[in-house]
């Protein structure tokens, strides 16, 4: 029984020992605050060309609905290149070099004014 129990403690401290696996520093919610529907979200490593995009999309992202993208233990470094697509028009915004370690969401902007979409990292 003394045995028994020094194992259950020393398995009890080995478990209490062990690294917590954490979300990947590279998840990222992704907002859309844009007032447009978005019907394509790619993201591609800086070395994979601007021609290799995966939509992230299950269906089209209304305004202000969000999205948590999940990086593969595949992908690799912090930096990534972040493409959106409307649903009614034919223009792509394209961000290269974003650095999704940084921060845990993306809100997505457009002012009309300007005609310019930004995002605001949090």
């Amino acid at each position: 029984m003394k045995h028994f129990l020094s194992g259950l403690i020393a398995i009890g401290l080995s478990i209490a020992a062990a690294p917590s696996f954490a979300a990947d520093a590279r998840n990222v919610t992704v907002v859309n605050e844009t007032g447009y529907a978005i019907k394509f979200l790619g993201f591609n490593a800086p070395d994979d060309g601007l021609d290799e995009w995966e939509n992230e999309l299950d269906k089209v992202l209304q305004n202000q609905a969000s999205t948590y993208v999940e990086f593969d233990d595949d992908d690799e470094g912090c930096v990534w290149n972040i493409r959106v697509d409307w649903q009614n028009y034919d223009e792509a915004v394209l961000w290269k070099n974003v650095n999704l370690c940084k921060f845990t969401a993306l809100r997505l902007r457009y002012d009309s004014g300007t005609k310019t979409t930004s995002f605001l990292a949090e």
